[in-house]
This record gives C-alpha cells, sequence and structure tokens, in this order.
C-alpha cells in the first residue's frame, strides 16, 4: 500500500464512503501478506518509496501468480525480475492486460 492509497482510504472512511470493518480488512493486509511461502511487503513503498518487487528465479509459475495477485490489487503495476519465457506465458494468459 502506497501513501496515497493508504490516504484515499481514510478518506473514504471519513466520508462514510468505507465502512470501518471493510477499512480493517484493508489494513489487516498491512504490513505483509503471509502466503505461506512467500510474505508480500505491503508496507515497502511506505517505509522506503520503493515497491515491492517478485524475484521470480525459484519459485513455480503458480507461486509468481499468487504474489502478483496479492501485490496487483488495482492500484499499481507489478515488476518480476529474472522471469523465464515458460513463466511469462503463464503470466500473459493470467494477466494479459
Amino acid at each position: 500500500m502506497n501513501p496515497e492509497r493508504l490516504k484515499d482510504l481514510l478518506e473514504r472512511v471519513s466520508a462514510g464512503e468505507v465502512g470501518a470493518d471493510e477499512a480493517l480488512q484493508q489494513l489487516k493486509r498491512m504490513p505483509f501478506d503471509d502466503l505461506g511461502f512467500a510474505k508480500v511487503d505491503h508496507h515497502r513503498s511506505l517505509r522506503t518509496g520503493v515497491p515491492e518487487v517478485i524475484f521470480g528465479e525459484g519459485k513455480t509459475a503458480d507461486q509468481i501468480v499468487d504474489i502478483t495477485r496479492s501485490l496487483n490489487d488495482g492500484a499499481h503495476n507489478v515488476l518480476i525480475t529474472r522471469l523465464d519465457a515458460a513463466k511469462a506465458e503463464r503470466l500473459c494468459v493470467v494477466f494479459p492486460d
């Protein structure tokens, strides 16, 4: 979660557009989302100004898809490094945009 998203969430709560329970659910994912095989750092952008990056080498395509879904909540792009062609093909099928 980046500072702009956090501010937007707080403003939507203040305006009554988002209830406290929904906001709590969004905030529970902070600072990380434990997927069992990876801990996705949603606070990195808030702490450092640099968003989380997925290191693709050593992960299965399905693991990369799950991490990408955790990061890609429609608010930002996702950077994946060390991604081989087969994994890239799988990601393009799951995330055509």
